[in-house]
């Protein structure tokens, strides 16, 4: 397989990738994933540029850092402006990045404009179940200080099934062949099942990580 560029790598890795650590949580860690797996996803689509497949996962949340309900189009507004990447882009290729990175959540509800897009979105999938778990637990605890612990997790479990059940929005947008991600639907489909099953799989999750 063809190697990204190590001055790109370097400079994603010393002035990109350390922005992130000001959202907290886990977004480094959920950069990384996809950073690896529109990596392993380039395998199935090897007439791509590499180099451009790696900015563009590296770049797909960082508008995170301006607004976190349109990041999709803040993080393609800083990669149009970054100087380093107009230094060693086309014009044309920074457009391309920044559509796909625009195109790359799965909510949008259409279909991305280039394989580059379907690529990040498909890279973006979650396939690691107790990280899903924590993630979608702590965002709604944090979206709605209101509810009492039963309605969060409904809630949670709401959004995880909208999203990742046979139906969802997540599993009807994947665009490139991933075991891991397949195995990763047939969990969430058994957790959240029902209201009972999800909230004492949720209970125990949420215990573990009180002890570590």
């Amino acid at each position: 397989m063809k190697q990204v560029d190590q001055e790109i790598v370097n400079y994603i890795e010393t002035e990109i990738l350390p922005k992130y650590t000001k959202l907290g949580g886990h977004t480094n860690s959920h950069i990384e994933q996809v950073i690896d797996r529109s990596l392993k996803f380039y395998q199935q689509s090897p007439d791509l540029d590499i180099n451009m497949v790696y900015v563009i996962a590296a770049y797909h949340d960082l508008g995170r850092l301006v607004d976190n309900k349109t990041h999709h189009i803040e993080s393609a507004k800083l990669l149009r402006a970054d100087n380093f990447i107009k230094s060693h882009f086309s014009a044309d290729e920074i457009n391309i990045m920044a559509e796909a990175i625009e195109d790359h959540r799965a909510s949008l509800g259409r279909e991305p404009r280039s394989t580059y897009g379907k690529l990040v979105s498909s890279a973006d999938r979650n396939t690691d179940i107790n990280d899903m778990l924590s993630r979608v637990y702590d965002y709604t605890k944090h979206l709605h200080p209101e509810m009492n612990e039963d309605e969060i997790l409904e809630d949670a479990r709401y959004h995880l099934r909208i999203k990742y059940s046979p139906d969802g929005y997540a599993a009807n947008t994947m665009y490139f062949d991933d075991p891991d991600f397949t195995a990763t639907l047939t969990k969430v489909e058994e957790v959240t099942r029902t209201p009972a099953k999800f909230a004492k799989v949720m209970r125990t999750h949420n215990a573990k990580r009180k002890r570590n």
